[in-house]
């Protein structure tokens, strides 16, 4: 046997089958397997078999993929052809394209020959017809000018009347329309009134307690005002919220005479039923006055800046009129304006505040005039100077930031002035008051009658206006219209010289005009026959140009079609020679997998060999090896049950699915929560408190997925939170809570 280097060693995977194998251990091929004592005859069979397997489904592959590539090659060939076909069928229709066009072009310009004579015939034709009719359309065209001229002076003549009618019935449409609105507003004004007058509300009754204590009758006081208290928050007033009646003011203090008025009376109604009630005799008169003596002091309430403004005004008014200021006494209260938008400036270290305010209705005025007169009735000494004390009295609405005033003024009688109008104002009867309406109703309606009328004659009027204005229109445009085109004859009769000489001519003698005139009719005759020789010639031209134009088209179509198949045929031959290239490399591709998968098998096999060779050798060994394994194996087994028994014991810890609320809305003295269902869970917890560390928190317990909790104190901010429980072999185990959410109940 011949000897075998340690470091090399040939194996050839055909001599393996049928002869005996030995191998050194310092092998580099074996030397892993040599120092493995895991490897098996059952693994090393195996891996010949995967190995065998893959080198089978690789030929198989390859196999196929070779077909495949004699296939593409196939095709591949047959697009060449095709392709070269198309080609060629595409350069002969594209030379049969170059004689038509030629035609076509040669056909095109004979048309435009024939165009351009036509042009000039026609050209001199029109010029001749031109030359015999200017002067007769200049002639004509002057008569039309001065027919047109007569009838505009007429229409403008007619146009100046027709204004003035026009202006004197939008004039009395004007008058009309302020007539009815003057007559709307007293209608308006007299219902209002009428409404006043048949009020029930405008009285105010007294509680017994109340009338025994101002009477002497009785010393409670506490008593009487508390009644009088109830009275007053029981009262209905006159001027309701959304009545027709109910006038709507951007300033209080601009109150109408009419709304002035209805206030003063209001006033005194409610005073002359408390004197009625308490047996007062003294009287209290809305004079005229007083009623100039408020104006006053609205003005100068309005135009102060003193802090004390009802004083000044007082004092202002008093001396304005000639009144002793210590005669008058103004007994006011506040109300509140609607402020929409509040602004703070500071201007040299003052702070100013700018408001912008609502709408303030006489609803409201009212309602603080009543609340007046009730504030001073609980005040026994304002008490007795109205109602037991004689005098003048009215009422004056004044605003000052975002309040509006309401102010009750005495005056004294005995110390008036004589100039002082001391004539009492009294309210009008119902009787009165309605007849008034319908008076002022029959004015309104009269008024709206007159509007109509008016209305009428005014559309007539502007309608007449309108029309003659668009008649003259017309014929300014006619006339200019008319002198455009004279202008433009006359331009051109002036310019041609050979005109001119007949003009002169035709002046000189009729003869000669003639002449002009006959000749020109025979030039307009040669011109027309001229032309209509222009118009055949120009006729077969264009059918020619037909015929080679569609000629054309048709060996461009057969072009356009050859070209569209030659692209065609190069697509369908650019795909069949990708494809064969695929095919190319997929084969190199297999080829080399195929050559590194059989050197993969050669190589399992002598690995295959080596381990047969030794499995007699190690059969000895295996058996002591087998008796140390069981001792191993009583040793791992019991670790691995202390290992199960702690899992098991970890287990034992209970966990319970948590949730979280999906809404959480208050109500009144109360909150709704709702949350997701949990999964093995036995329900819910919720525990609410105002605090948010959750301390003093209440909890409620639910198996629901929703929960009610009422009884809370109103408009109060809780902190709400969230868990799940389980109940499993007597006990509870409950999940963690939720963050805390917070809720605003109402």
């Amino acid at each position: 046997m011949k000897k075998i280097s340690k470091n090399v060693l040939l194996v050839s995977s055909v001599g393996l089958a049928g002869s005996a194998f030995a191998v050194t251990n310092t092998h580099p091929v074996f030397a892993a397997n040599n120092a493995s004592k895991k490897t098996t005859v059952a693994n090393d069979q195996a891996k010949v078999k995967s190995a065998q397997k893959s080198v089978d489904q690789t030929q198989s592959k390859l196999t196929q993929v070779q077909n495949d590539l004699n296939t593409a090659n196939k095709d591949l060939a047959q697009k060449e052809t095709e392709l070269a076909n198309a080609k060629s069928t595409a350069e002969a229709a594209n030379s049969k394209v170059a004689a038509p066009n030629k035609s076509n072009d040669e056909a095109q310009s004979a048309l435009k020959q024939a165009q351009a004579a036509t042009d000039s015939a026609n050209s001199d034709y029109q010029n001749a017809v031109k030359d015999s009719t200017d002067k007769q359309k200049v002639t004509e065209k002057n008569n039309n000018i001065s027919d047109n001229q007569k009838t505009l002076s007429g229409l403008q003549q007619e146009k100046s009347e027709s204004d003035a009618k026009l202006a004197s019935a939008q004039s009395d449409l004007a008058e009309m329309k302020q007539k009815a609105d003057s007559a709307s507003q007293a209608l308006q004004a007299a219902k209002k009134d009428l409404s006043s007058a048949t009020s029930t509300n405008e009285s105010l009754t007294l509680p017994q307690s109340y009338i025994d204590y101002v009477t002497g009758k009785s010393t409670d006081w506490d008593t009487a005002k508390k009644d009088l208290q109830d009275v007053v928050n029981n009262h209905t007033y006159p001027f309701t919220d959304g009545d027709e009646n109910d006038t709507v003011y951007n300033d209080p203090a601009a109150l109408s005479e009419s709304d002035q008025k209805r206030l003063d009376f209001y006033v005194k109604s409610l005073i002359d039923s408390v004197k009625s009630q308490v047996g007062s005799t003294s009287k209290l008169t809305i004079t005229d006055g007083s009623l100039e003596f408020a104006k006053r002091y609205t003005q100068e309430y309005q135009n102060s800046n003193y802090v004390f403004r009802k004083y000044n005004a007082i004092k202002s008014a008093s001396s304005i009129m000639g009144l002793d200021e210590y005669a008058v006494t103004g007994y006011d209260i506040a109300a509140n304006r609607q402020v929409t938008s509040r602004s703070i400036s500071i201007i040299n270290g003052y702070i100013y505040n700018s408001y912008e305010f609502g709408t303030t209705k006489m609803s409201e005025i009212a309602k603080a005039a009543f609340d007046l007169v009730t504030q001073e009735l609980a005040n026994p000494t304002d008490y007795n100077n109205i109602i037991n004390n004689n005098g003048y009295f009215s009422v004056a609405v004044t605003t000052q930031d975002d309040k509006f005033y309401v102010c009750l003024l005495t005056i004294k009688p005995a110390n008036v002035p004589s100039h002082f109008n001391t004539n009492e104002v009294v309210k009008p009867s119902q009787d009165e008051l309605a007849t008034a309406v319908q008076k002022s109703q029959a004015d309104s309606d009269q008024a709206n009658k007159d509007i109509e009328s008016a209305q009428s004659t005014f559309d007539q009027a502007q309608a007449q206006n309108q029309k003659l204005g668009q008649e003259i229109s017309d014929l300014q445009k006619k006339i200019s219209d008319g002198q455009s085109s004279v202008a433009s004859l006359q331009k051109q009769l002036t310019d041609t010289a050979k005109l001119q000489s007949q003009i002169k001519e035709t002046k000189d003698s009729l003869p000669a005009k003639q002449a002009a005139l006959q000749a020109a009719n025979e030039k307009v005759q040669t011109t027309q026959s001229k032309l209509n020789d222009c118009k055949t010639a120009l006729a077969a031209a264009q059918k020619e140009a037909a015929n080679t134009q569609s000629n054309l088209d048709k060996v461009k179509a057969d072009a356009s079609s050859a070209q569209q198949k030659l692209q065609t045929a190069q697509k369908a031959y650019d795909e069949a020679k990708k494809k064969q290239e695929k095919m190319t490399a997929s084969v190199a591709s297999l080829t080399k997998k195929l050559a590194y998968e059989k050197k993969q098998l050669a190589h399992a096999k002598a690995v295959l060999a080596l381990a047969q060779s030794k499995k007699a050798t190690t059969k000895k060994k295996s058996t002591k090896k087998s008796t140390k394994k069981a001792t191993t194996k009583k040793t791992t087994k019991k670790a691995t049950k202390k290992k199960v028994a702690k899992k098991v014991k970890k287990a034992k810890k209970v966990v319970v699915a948590s949730s979280k609320f999906t809404s959480l809305k208050g109500s009144k003295k109360a909150f709704v929560g709702k949350w997701k269902k949990a999964k093995s869970v036995s329900g819910y917890q919720v525990r609410y408190s105002t605090a948010s560390s959750m301390k003093k928190a209440k909890t409620k317990s639910t198996k629901a997925t929703k929960l009610k909790v009422s009884g809370l104190k109103s408009k109060k901010k809780y902190y709400v939170q969230l868990r799940s429980y389980r109940k499993l072999s007597g006990k509870t185990y409950y999940s963690a809570w939720t963050k805390a959410k917070t809720v605003k109940n109402r």
